[in-house]
């Protein structure tokens, strides 16, 4: 499964130096459920799982584990400079084995494709006031 959330409101909290640790966090999290974390790749506002879903384990449960574990031990740890939350809510879709390799260099590459330089992350800037409109 390719499994896709939010950092609350969207907000920038997930700094590049934290990635390791983060994707160390998770892959505990969902071995501890039964399941096998393949790949990640994180954003400052959203991760990226590749995750092989063990046949007794319920998606949105093993989501929740993912989700809720990995929030509760960043701040009993105080992992990050502010109280962290993940977004409610989640995108999931279901791949082959065909698609891993691609998938999980897609994954890895995450903080360039979401590069601050990138024109088409405009949108999701606190900063952005009024979007460019096209009969200007």
């Amino acid at each position: 499964m390719h499994l896709v959330w939010a950092t609350r409101h969207r907000r920038r909290w997930l700094p590049s130096t934290f990635d390791d640790e983060l994707v160390a966090i998770l892959g505990a999290k969902t071995r501890a459920a039964g399941c096998c974390l393949l790949a990640a790749g994180c954003a400052s506002d959203h991760v990226h799982t590749l995750v092989h879903v063990a046949p007794t384990m319920a998606l949105a449960d093993l989501v929740q584990r993912m989700k809720g574990a990995s929030a509760f031990d960043i701040n009993q740890r105080r992992l990050l400079e502010r109280r962290f939350a993940w977004q409610h809510g989640y995108w999931a879709e279901s791949v082959g084995p065909s698609d891993g390799d691609r998938l999980t260099m897609y994954l890895r590459a995450q903080r360039s494709h979401h590069d601050e330089a990138h024109t088409a992350e405009r949108w999701l800037r606190d900063d952005q006031t009024e979007p460019a409109r096209a009969d200007r």
